[in-house]
């Protein structure tokens, strides 16, 4: 008889609890096997170097690492089967129906479910696919009812709806237990179990435990030492921030900074590369001192450069302060050549095994659906490596925390906070991209640069690569890449904030800058940087607004070339350490003393590649 004509007998909790965990577990299984097949397909599918060495010499890794991925698919179900089995009870009360009306139905949200957070996906951050397909009702929301509408839309799929969820399902199930265990009958019991889960959630939230015990630091009633933050964005320019006269609200963190601090407009870095720059400006030398000059240093370059070179972050150490650098994939330098920072939190990019791990699970839709947060990345440490995964608000947690610390120890840091925001190709989350993108753009760049920039930029061809590249997409790169402006200044915002609540504003240099800045179609120009000076100063111009405790005149803007590498002099003597004899730089502190008088520094430039 089928359902519909016979009503069956009722199912007791615990067979639907079954049933509906085991049908989850069922689905998972297949997505997982789907994930697999697909990887597999898409491996012998490639035909090129990189997939053969990768199958020849690391067949055992790859496999492996889809193995390592099976934890992340049971904890999805375990997390799918508590949400769906309220939903199943309930409807069973409604119309009861047998094993297989359970499996159906589990099956069915287990489906709701996915597409669901697909769409938060798409939401929040559309640069993990192509998900065009699914975005005309979104945009049509906003056409009919409006942008309010459609934000609100937003709002409530990626925070409200999730949340929401969430309380309901701990209600549900805290009425579950307190029938199960007696409404009076065990109430110290239940009330135990409660604070042992809050904790359990604090532990894997990495909130509260687990926390790094506070050391003491007896200053012997000295006075505490200044501390040290350098926040900066690879590729961030100048002339792109709303403080220096661009016509977009682009920094509008930064400029709170500026207005109460001093900002150097014309700040310049020796050379628009990232290793070969920060190496100038934590060593304070010109690349042909310390002998990085190029983005792919032989080993005995960068053993030289660690040996001899001096460094902001050695000199402070020398002296007992904490230092610590924290960053993204553009980081990854500081694995290498550490310039003497001594905690180096950032990605292993430029790593054969990593390459490898990021393509097994960008196979996974899993772990960019699930994982992609502070959780995810405890589980999955691989995910820190990976662009997509370690993204600016990861940074900037890690940052915060690190803050947090230091302000409970007291001890003096420098650190240095390095994110790829504005890096190519400036992919961003939605807020971002339309933040001043054209709401009708349907062309190739909608979330990111969509070209391989390295032949875009190599060769001489460049008036045919001009009349190719039409002017709508010149201005929809340049719309993208304010947006990765402004996610980086709501960073800033997020640190600064923390700051200002730990109280720690009044006793912190900060200095916000960025290793060099980037082409964006001036003349004779096309993308990237460093390669040449045409087309101006854009790659070698870099912000650097800095905020100084007791400044006699905040908001002073200077006008004068100064240069990255007087960076680190300037750093020592406000904090009043010596700065090392073989610093290059000069001291920039009579400028932020309120000297009138030019310093007369003069910049000195060479190229680089990438």
């Amino acid at each position: 008889m089928s359902e519909s004509s016979q009503t069956p007998k009722p199912l007791s909790r615990l067979q639907i609890l079954k049933l509906v965990a085991m049908t989850v577990l069922g689905t998972l299984v297949a997505w997982y096997l789907s994930a697999v097949l697909s990887f597999a397909g898409n491996t012998y599918g490639f035909n090129n170097r990189f997939t053969e060495v990768a199958i020849k010499l690391h067949w055992w890794y790859l496999i492996w690492s889809n193995v390592v991925v099976l934890k992340g698919y049971l904890l999805v179900a375990i997390g799918y089967a508590l949400l769906i089995y309220p939903l199943v009870l309930l409807w069973s009360r409604v119309r009861p129906f047998g094993r297989w009306g359970v499996v159906w139905r589990a099956a069915l949200f287990a489906g709701i479910l996915y597409g669901f957070f697909i769409v938060r996906l798409m939401l929040e951050k559309p640069y993990f696919g192509d998900y065009r397909y699914l975005e005309g009702w979104y945009y049509a929301v906003g056409a009919w009812f409006g942008k309010g509408v459609q934000e609100a839309v937003h709002g409530f799929i990626v925070n409200v709806f999730p949340s929401l969820a969430v309380v309901v399902a701990v209600v549900f199930y805290a009425s579950e237990l307190r029938r199960y265990f007696g409404r009076a009958a065990k109430p110290l019991l239940f009330s135990a179990m409660s604070v042992v889960a809050m904790l359990g959630v604090f532990a894997v939230s990495g909130y509260g435990v687990g926390r790094e015990a506070a050391a003491k630091v007896d200053l012997l009633n000295k006075p505490k030492p200044k501390n040290i933050l350098i926040i900066a964005s690879d590729s961030l320019r100048a002339d792109h921030l709303s403080c220096n006269g661009y016509h977009r609200k682009t920094s509008p963190s930064i400029d709170k900074l500026a207005e109460g601090g001093i900002n150097f407009q014309k700040s310049m870095t020796p050379i628009a590369s990232t290793l070969e720059s920060l190496t100038s400006m934590f060593s304070s030398q010109y690349p042909h001192t310390h002998g990085i000059h190029h983005m792919f240093p032989s080993r005995a370059m960068v053993d030289k450069a660690n040996k001899e070179a001096p460094s902001l972050a050695a000199t402070l150490r020398n002296h007992g302060y904490d230092t610590a650098v924290i960053g993204d994939w553009c980081a990854c330098g500081f694995n290498e050549l550490p310039m003497g920072f001594e905690d180096i939190t950032v990605s292993d990019f430029d790593n054969f095994r990593v390459y490898m791990s990021e393509v097994v699970y960008l196979h996974h839709q899993i772990l960019p659906l699930f994982f992609d947060n502070r959780v995810g990345h405890m589980l999955f440490p691989k995910l820190r490596s990976f662009a997509n995964y370690m993204t600016p608000d990861v940074v900037t947690d890690q940052v915060i925390d690190r803050l947090k610390k230091r302000a409970v120890d007291e001890k003096p840091f420098l650190m240095f906070a390095f994110y790829s925001c504005t890096h190519l190709p400036y992919k961003t989350p939605r807020q971002y991209a339309e933040l001043w993108g054209d709401p009708k753009y349907n062309g190739p760049h909608d979330h990111e640069l969509a070209l391989n920039v390295d032949e875009f930029i190599g060769g001489t061809d460049i008036n045919e690569k001009w009349s190719k590249f039409p002017p709508k997409e010149v201005q929809r790169i340049n719309d993208l890449y304010d947006g990765c402006v402004r996610m980086f200044d709501d960073c800033v915002g997020r640190v600064v904030a923390t700051m200002k609540e730990e109280g720690l504003m009044d006793d912190t240099v900060i200095l916000v800058t960025g290793d060099h800045g980037d082409d964006l179609f001036e003349p004779n120009v096309t993308f990237g940087h460093g390669l040449t000076f045409n087309g101006g100063d854009q790659s070698n111009n870099v912000p650097a607004v800095m905020h100084v405790p007791g400044l006699e005149k905040p908001g002073t803007k200077i006008d004068r070339i100064v240069r990255t590498i007087d960076y680190a002099p300037t750093m020592c003597e406000l904090v009043g350490v010596p700065a090392d004899k073989r610093f290059e730089g000069r001291s920039l502190v009579p400028y932020i003393n309120g000297a009138s008088k030019d310093e007369s520094l003069a910049f000195y430039g060479e190229t680089s590649y990438l």
